[in-house]
C-alpha cells in the first residue's frame, strides 16, 4: 500500500508485479486477506497479480524476472512485502541514463532499516532479464542471495564493478547507492506474532 498509494512512484513505474502467496514449509497462520488483494488489483490498473502458494522463495523470486523479460521491461526494482520506496523522478532518470550502457545488470539502492542501519543493497536490476536464482545445494546457505545468467556468470557480483567508481564505498555502507531512489524496511504493518514467525522460518529454512 505504501508503494501503490504513492502518486509519484505510481506514475513513474509502468507495471507493479505482485507475487502473492505463502512460502513452502510455512506452517503459521496467514494474516493476509485474499479479497483485499483482489480489491487492490481492481483499483490500481498497473498492478499485475500472480498467485503462488506453497512454493519456495527462489521460485517466487524468479517469476518477477521472467515477467520483466516477457514484457520487455528496461529496469526492475525488487521490494519485499515489508518494504517501500520513494523516488525523485528527475534524479533517477539521470541515474538510469548513466547505467544504461554499462555491462553490469545489478545496481545498489539505499535501504533504511528504521533505528538499525542504512546500507546500499542490490535491488535495481537491468534487462535483459535472462538470469535466475538457483538452489545452492547447501541447506545452510541462503540461495536467493545470488543470481546466475545462462553462461553461469554471477549477476549480483557485477554490482561491485559499479562500486569501483565510488572510492569511499565500504562493504554494507551507503556510498555508491544509485541516486534518486531509496527504500525503507518497515514492519509496522506486521503483528508481533508474524515477525516472530518470520524469524523462526528464516532460521529453520536457510536454503529458501
Amino acid at each position: 500500500m505504501r508503494i501503490l498509494s504513492d502518486e509519484t512512484v505510481y506514475d513513474y513505474i509502468s507495471t507493479f508485479y505482485v507475487i502473492d502467496g505463502r512460502y513452502k514449509d510455512r506452517f503459521d497462520l496467514p494474516e493476509n486477506d485474499p479479497e483485499f488483494t483482489l480489491d487492490l488489483k481492481s483499483i490500481y490498473s498497473k498492478m499485475h497479480l500472480v498467485h503462488m502458494s506453497n512454493v519456495t522463495q527462489i521460485e517466487k523470486r524468479n517469476v518477477y524476472f521472467e515477467l520483466a523479460e516477457e514484457n520487455n521491461e528496461d529496469f526492475l526494482i525488487v521490494c519485499d512485502s515489508d518494504e517501500f520506496i520513494r523516488i525523485d523522478p528527475d534524479t533517477l532518470n539521470s541515474s538510469l541514463r548513466t547505467v544504461m550502457d554499462r555491462s553490469a545488470r545489478c545496481y545498489p539502492i539505499l535501504q533504511h532499516m528504521e533505528g538499525i542501519t542504512s546500507q546500499a543493497r542490490p535491488r535495481l536490476f537491468k534487462g535483459p532479464f535472462d538470469y535466475y536464482h538457483k538452489e545452492s545445494g547447501n541447506p545452510d546457505i541462503i540461495s536467493h542471495g545470488s543470481l546466475w545468467d545462462e553462461q553461469g556468470k554471477e549477476v549480483i557480483a557485477e554490482m561491485y564493478e559499479w562500486y569501483k567508481d565510488h572510492e569511499k564505498h565500504e562493504k554494507n555502507g551507503t556510498q555508491g547507492a544509485l541516486p534518486g531512489i531509496a527504500m525503507w524496511h518497515d514492519k509496522t504493518y506486521r503483528t508481533r506474532e508474524r515477525v516472530i514467525a518470520d524469524r523462526v522460518y528464516y532460521n529453520d529454512v536457510k536454503n529458501r
